[in-house]
């Protein structure tokens, strides 16, 4: 059964999003008046998330229930309903991102970014399934191997991945897999800002970054999320009259109807499958929707862009549409985790987080220094940032880092992250083999594991020949 399936009275949907609107108002709040939160800029849609768990069914619920009340004195917020507006926002910001008018750039800054990138989720992932076979073979013998695989998907690739392929995988016998997924996602936010801010201060402190010399030049708006100055960005432009349609509307219509597409090939699709016996391959292509939305997204963009019609599309409010699905896209899998899930798995997603969290450190670190001209170790903390959270993490330490954006290391990372999403297909489908090839025997991982090397020996032999990494420290 894929998300698609599962119904959600109108009422509860209708709650639910006012929930969620009020706990990115209260997150808001947060960031603008508690000290700590500053300090570390974690962002708002983050610290409304943790809070709507506070006060959801799992925490405030238990309390209340423990107590003997029998009055519902907390936020209704369901884990079920939540996981689907993840899937389905997931494709949503897929689609945004590729009607935007961003010209891929092949220079070594994208592609090199992009490789250290794949490299870092092959690490992830090969350490996460190391990490359950020592317990498979030890103290948990019933674990499922794949949870490591949900390591990478939840660090890097985002919530609304995790959620999609550990759901899909349940009916392979991962319980609260879905669940699982936005767990190793709200612990990768956590280290992205607390740790990504702590490594800035090491660089500070030891001369290491270019742009900065000091936390204090961190401007008080940045520190608040509050842009009190006159002059303020523009959030986008008017490509259509109003008095015939809202562009808003407008963009918000074509990313909706790209995403009815995509539910209508991934159906015909799924039909096929299921007609010639591989109901399994089916499912699993459920919750790969969001590859055939940025497809369809891309080539819709490029006839525009052919014939001369993406005057219709404006990147600023595209932007503004992507950031919206991201915001409340984080703050409903962080409400959604499942306390009774993360207690059953507590083992495994510490070991997991700890050492897969160490080996990302390690592997950007050493990959800043051999794979890029400049700016070693503001590339170093921003992809970190991005590999334990997401590219808004990334853009949030590159500010810190350079206020002013006076470099193209941002930049650098917006395109690395679309030629990403090419050269990390290959990943995403290896991820699904041992359920699709091996019957999710224990063997099947092991195979996995060999395939990872692999292809992470052809990446880095590639990334030598063309000429972009050495192999040996070339900056300092």
């Amino acid at each position: 059964m894929s998300p698609w399936d599962l119904s959600v009275n109108l009422k509860d949907a209708v709650l639910d999003f006012t929930f969620l609107s009020m706990f990115l108002v209260i997150g808001t709040a947060l960031r603008r008046y508690v000290p700590f939160f500053r300090k570390y800029l974690i962002p708002n849609n983050i610290l409304g998330g943790f809070f709507a768990l506070i006060l959801g069914p799992q925490l405030l619920g238990a309390l209340v229930r423990t107590l003997g009340y029998t009055q519902k004195a907390y936020i209704p917020l369901n884990g079920d309903r939540l996981g689907i507006y993840v899937y389905h926002l997931l494709a949503l910001t897929f689609i945004a991102m590729g009607l935007r008018k961003e010209k891929t750039k092949w220079g070594k800054g994208p592609l090199s970014k992009s490789i250290t990138s794949i490299m870092t989720y092959l690490v992830q992932a090969s350490i996460g399934l190391l990490v359950a076979f020592t317990l498979i073979y030890t103290i948990k013998p019933d674990l499922f191997p794949g949870i490591g695989m949900l390591v990478p998907m939840g660090f890097g690739m985002g919530p609304g991945l995790a959620y999609s392929i550990g759901h899909n995988w349940e009916k392979f016998g991962f319980e609260g897999g879905g669940l699982v997924g936005l767990t190793f996602a709200a612990i990768g936010y956590l280290i992205a800002f607390f740790v990504g801010i702590g490594l800035i201060n090491y660089g500070i402190k030891n001369r290491k970054t270019k742009l900065i010399t000091g936390m204090d030049q961190i401007t008080t708006d940045l520190r608040m999320g509050v842009l009190k100055t006159t002059e303020k960005p523009i959030a986008g432009r008017l490509p259509l009259a109003t008095e015939a349609i809202e562009s808003l509307a407008f963009q918000s219509g074509l990313i909706g109807t790209i995403y009815l597409a995509t539910y209508g090939i991934v159906k015909f699709l799924a039909g096929l499958l299921v007609n010639a016996g591989l109901t399994d391959f089916a499912s699993t292509l459920w919750s790969f929707h969001f590859i055939i939305a940025i497809i369809l997204s891309l080539s819709i963009r490029k006839i525009l862009d052919v014939t001369k019609r993406s005057y219709v599309i404006d990147t600023g409010l595209m932007n503004r549409i992507t950031g919206v699905a991201i915001d409340y896209l984080v703050v409903a899998s962080i409400a959604a985790i499942s306390i009774t899930i993360v207690a059953k798995y507590w083992m495994s997603i510490l070991f997991m987080s700890v050492l897969g969290g160490a080996a990302t450190t390690g592997l950007i670190y050493w990959a800043a220094y051999r794979a890029f001209d400049d700016y070693p170790f503001e590339r170093f903390v921003g992809i970190f940032g991005e590999m334990t959270g997401t590219i808004n993490s990334a853009l949030v330490l590159y500010r810190v880092m350079d206020p002013q954006f006076k470099t193209n290391i941002a930049e650098d990372a917006i395109y690395g992250s679309g030629i990403s999403i090419f050269i990390g297909l290959p990943l995403l489908m290896m991820m699904n083999f041992p359920m699709m090839f091996w019957n999710n025997q224990l063997y099947g991982y092991w195979y996995t594991i060999g395939l990872f090397i692999l292809y992470a020996i052809v990446l880095l032999l590639v990334w030598r020949l063309i000429g972009f990494m050495k192999f040996r420290k070339v900056l300092k």
